[in-house]
């Protein structure tokens, strides 16, 4: 059915065209196709399609009818047969493509009271040029919908004919057999010949890589025994409409981002939401490290005091290191407790005076501020009383002072300092910047349980002797 109605298109075609002259004819051609390139979206290609590359590879495959023109002078439509060819080329400089192309086909043809050419068919491979007439005249565009591309070339044709006279008399050519007219030496015996094919092509665009194609071309050969019969006239040819598709191996069109207007106020912000929480964390890091100097400052200080402290009473290395039980105040009388109230009751055997013994309590940081303060006093008195029954008469001289310093928090940030904790700095920077300290070591202990082994130490008194 394709077969048949592009024959009839052909053969209403042929019948305006002037039989004996292929320069008009191909005018004709140009004038009835030339229109649809006004379609063409002539505008130039933008600033992107400017910068991307142009020359691509392009397969593409073409199915139509022929029709001989040789001695014969019928133009009727049952001398119409089919032709099919595959190409596969290359666009270069915007505007010209080199292709090859490998086709295949059947003729037929008659001239009446002379000759009918019962068979005949064809194999042709030939190379062309063609050029984008539209891109050419009014710019490169690789958005364009149509384009209009002359095209001519040059290559072989291997071809047989059977045809029989109006005498009875068969004539054959390019077939392998005995009662072949003229053999020749391409396949099958088929005569061998040179052909110059030319010819209008209307591409239409689907998109940037699949066009679909009609082709109106003529082939002329360089042999007047196209169709086996040799009138001496003139060389044959053959004209031909094709249909086909072509597929484009070219990057696909880049679309560029144009966000609207809601997306842009998006966009800002969260960049300005993302700039202020850059410079609150910027503020936050210089606070932390102004605390952190601070703490080291008063580590310092603290710790100053304490080796002044220790030097005043000139004991601090036989200083009691009395420990409690969590939650008690009860000195109980152990060896270990004893050996340490011989501390002082040696220094006295040896000459030394005191005046006055201050005892400190303190207390783990587990607890609330208020019963932390009552149990560090209760540790401090329950202190002082053990000492002054371990020391007897000797203990009426000397003036006994207690005091509750409550949770020993100093101590305990100073038990994780020398630890080898792995977020031990996070740790302390938590407890040091916290309004409640009590709440954050909750956490704090929820989340690392091994801190819980530096509270048994902070349960102690302090001794300091005068």
């Amino acid at each position: 059915m394709q077969v048949e109605i592009l024959g009839k298109l052909l053969f209403k075609f042929l019948k305006i065209m002037n039989k004996s002259t292929f320069a008009k004819s191909l005018l004709i051609i140009a004038l009835a196709v030339l229109p649809l390139t006004f379609f063409g979206q002539n505008d130039q290609a933008n600033e992107n399609q400017k910068k991307e590359k142009t020359s691509y590879w392009y397969v593409g495959f073409n199915e139509g009818a022929t029709l001989l023109f040789g001695d014969n002078k019928t133009w009727d439509f049952e001398n119409v047969r089919p032709e099919l060819d595959v190409n596969g080329g290359f666009v270069f400089a915007k505007h010209f493509a080199v292709y090859g192309r490998i086709g295949a086909g059947t003729l037929r043809g008659k001239l009446n009271n002379v000759f009918k050419v019962e068979n005949a068919s064809f194999i042709a491979y030939d190379l062309n040029l063609s050029v984008d007439l539209v891109s050419l005249i009014w710019g490169y565009n690789p958005d364009r919908v149509f384009g209009l591309k002359p095209h001519a070339g040059f290559g072989q044709m291997q071809y047989q004919a059977r045809t029989i006279l109006a005498n009875g008399q068969v004539l054959k050519f390019g077939y392998d057999d005995a009662t072949t007219t003229s053999k020749g030496n391409g396949i099958g015996g088929r005569k061998v010949v040179w052909e110059v094919p030319m010819g209008i092509e209307c591409e239409f665009n689907l998109n940037r890589r699949v066009a679909l194609l009609l082709d109106v071309m003529t082939t002329y050969t360089d042999t007047d025994g196209l169709e086996a019969y040799v009138g001496g006239k003139h060389y044959d040819w053959f004209s031909a409409v094709n249909v086909g598709f072509r597929y484009k191996f070219r990057p696909k069109k880049e679309t560029p981002c144009v966000p609207d207007e809601t997306e842009l106020n998006e966009c800002r912000e969260a960049l300005q939401q993302a700039q202020e929480a850059l410079e609150q964390c910027q503020k936050d890091k210089e606070a932390a490290e102004k605390a952190m100097q601070e703490a080291q400052a008063a580590a310092a200080a603290a710790e100053a005091e304490k080796a002044a402290s220790k030097a005043e009473v000139e004991y601090e290395a036989k200083d009691m290191h009395l420990t409690f039980a969590m939650g008690k105040a009860v000195v109980e009388n152990t060896p270990a407790n004893k050996a340490e109230l011989k501390k002082i009751t040696d220094d006295m055997e040896n000459g030394r005076e005191i005046d006055e013994i201050k005892v400190v309590g303190h207390a783990s940081p587990e607890g609330n501020a208020a019963y932390n303060q009552k149990l560090s006093k209760d540790r401090a008195d329950a202190t002082a009383k053990f000492i002054k029954d371990g020391m007897g008469e000797k203990a009426n001289d000397i003036n006994f002072v207690t005091e509750g310093k409550g949770a020993d928090w100093d101590g305990f940030i100073a038990e994780i300092q020398n630890s080898d904790m792995a977020d031990k700095d996070q740790i302390i920077n938590e407890l040091q910047n916290s309004d409640d300290k009590v709440a954050a070591l909750k956490k704090i202990s929820a989340k690392h349980p091994e801190i819980k082994k530096f509270y048994p130490e902070l349960r102690q008194t302090e001794i300091l002797i005068k």
